[in-house]
């Protein structure tokens, strides 16, 4: 009976003994949790959509176009068969020097009275003054005017009436160094059919000409282009007086 009861302590032994290794041993078993979280991206990946309104946005920036309509000749317009159309007609000019006494340095006073102003047909009236600048029909603007240095040039615009087939502007100006009066060194005409959209048609540049032009003399500065317009503005860009006795449109 002893032997029974020690020989069944023992089997209960054995059995706990054996349960306690399996336990063990699928402990061991068992992946090891990660004692921190994987990595995520702070930012979400674009998607197609996204990337498209991306991509049409730089395509769109890219190809940016000129608001300036193109220009397009009139087929309506008249030839001028080469005479001026100038002739006779009424202009615009900007705004003309006004210079004052010893107290401002004979610089700009906007009390002053216009300096060699126009009387409104010294340009169209087919009369080219002498090459002095103190005969009479020299009409003169100024590159120290307020408005004209924001703006960069003075201007003498015309209404032709109709449109014309225009090849050719010329400008009729003085050089007469002692005076410190010279050529404008930069021409630029325009032309408009509404007197709202203007085309430039041509720019003279005469900058590495003037040290080379005859002194005391008139010149004729010739603009050549191939348009049409029956308005027409010539803008004119001066180192200081720009002298003006005749203006030709043909």
């Amino acid at each position: 009976m002893k032997k029974l009861s020690l020989l069944l302590a023992l089997l209960m032994i054995f059995t706990c003994c054996a349960l306690a290794s399996c336990s063990e041993e699928e402990t061991s078993s068992a992946p090891e949790a990660s004692s921190t979280a994987p990595a995520t991206s702070s930012e979400a990946p674009a998607t197609s959509s996204e990337a498209e309104s991306s991509e049409e946005a730089v395509e769109s920036s890219e190809e940016e176009v000129s608001t300036e309509p193109e220009y397009v000749k009139n087929p309506d317009a008249i030839s001028t068969e080469g005479n001026n159309v100038a002739a006779g007609k009424e202009y615009v000019i900007s705004e003309q020097f006004r210079m004052g006494g010893a107290d401002v340095g004979w610089g700009w006073d906007e009390n002053a009275a216009p300096s060699y102003p126009d009387e409104g047909f010294e340009l169209t009236n087919g009369e080219i003054p002498a090459n002095d600048y103190r005969e009479a029909g020299w009409m003169a603007l100024h590159n120290n005017t307020p408005a004209q240095q924001e703006r960069g040039y003075g201007y003498v615009q015309f209404d032709l009436g109709q449109s014309y087939e225009i090849s050719q502007v010329i400008v009729h100006s003085l050089k007469q160094t002692e005076p410190g009066i010279t050529c404008p060194y930069q021409i630029e005409v325009l032309v408009s059919e509404d007197n709202e959209t203007w085309y430039s048609a041509s720019v003279l540049n005469i900058t590495g000409e003037l040290e080379g032009m005859e002194d005391a003399a008139v010149h004729a500065l010739v603009s050549e282009m191939d348009v049409t317009g029956r308005y027409v503005e010539i803008r004119v860009t001066s180192y200081g007086w720009a002298f003006m006795g005749e203006i030709e449109i043909k």
